[in-house]
């Protein structure tokens, strides 16, 4: 009579409790589902949030970059048609003039370096690289003051502002492939010089590596920017 008395307390019983089991175990699977679903929420709102933040930058360097290019492309057409202008194709230019020219110049490419500078962290090899490309070009700017062949100032400004008018393009595109790339599922092409030697800027890390290399060590600007620091260390060491 016992064991029959506790068989059908235990089955009275049963039916209630697995009821309660499966209940809270459909709330804690309800729960988990809400809590990945808020998870996915708040990382769509993230990615939402750091593309418009790569829209609103790209367009704000962009405007700055087409600004500074404008100016460095006319300066370049102002030098190749001094150049052209005799059937010679050389020509000089006075120093006065190349004062206005470089002053121009110079802020084009500091305006730019500077607003890079200040977003590294977006990306921090390529925006590095490509701010060191134009403080090298900077420096062989201001380098052609004591150039005394004034034919020879003509050509290296024709040099520089080429090197700069390709700088920003590279960076261009990088730029839009970073913003616009998997929204469109599109790349632009990168620059593809015929002469190899000739330095690109991609967003490709090893480049972006060899890159930093050659204008920290092997450009004029980081030949003295390195000259500098050691003169500096020598001189607060002792």
């Amino acid at each position: 009579m016992s064991n029959f008395s506790c068989y059908e307390i235990a089955k009275d019983f049963a039916s209630p409790i697995l009821t309660t089991i499966a209940i809270l175990i459909s709330v804690l699977i309800a729960f988990k589902q809400l809590s990945k679903q808020h998870e996915n929420s708040l990382e769509l709102k993230k990615e939402e949030i750091k593309s418009k933040t790569r829209i609103d930058l790209f367009k704000e360097i962009n405007d700055l970059l087409e600004a500074s290019n404008t100016q460095v492309r006319e300066i370049n057409s102002h030098c190749f048609g001094k150049k052209y202008s005799n059937i010679e194709m050389k020509a000089a230019i006075d120093h006065v003039e190349f004062l206005e020219l470089m002053k121009v110049f110079s802020s084009a490419l500091l305006t730019v370096a500077s607003k890079v500078e200040y977003h590294e962290i977006v990306n921090l090899k390529l925006f590095r690289v490509f701010r060191y490309s134009l403080y090298s070009i900077h420096h062989d700017l201001l380098a052609l003051q004591t150039e005394k062949d004034r034919f020879k100032v003509l050509e290296k400004l024709i040099e520089l502002t080429n090197d700069s008018m390709m700088y920003f393009g590279d960076f261009q595109v990088c730029m839009q492939n970073m913003t616009y790339g998997e929204t469109f599922n599109s790349t632009v092409p990168e620059r593809v010089p015929a002469n190899k030697k000739i330095k690109v800027i991609t967003n490709c890390s090893e480049n972006l590596d060899a890159l930093q290399v050659y204008f920290e060590k092997e450009s004029n600007w980081g030949k003295s920017c390195t000259k500098y620091e050691s003169e500096a260390k020598e001189k607060f060491s002792s």
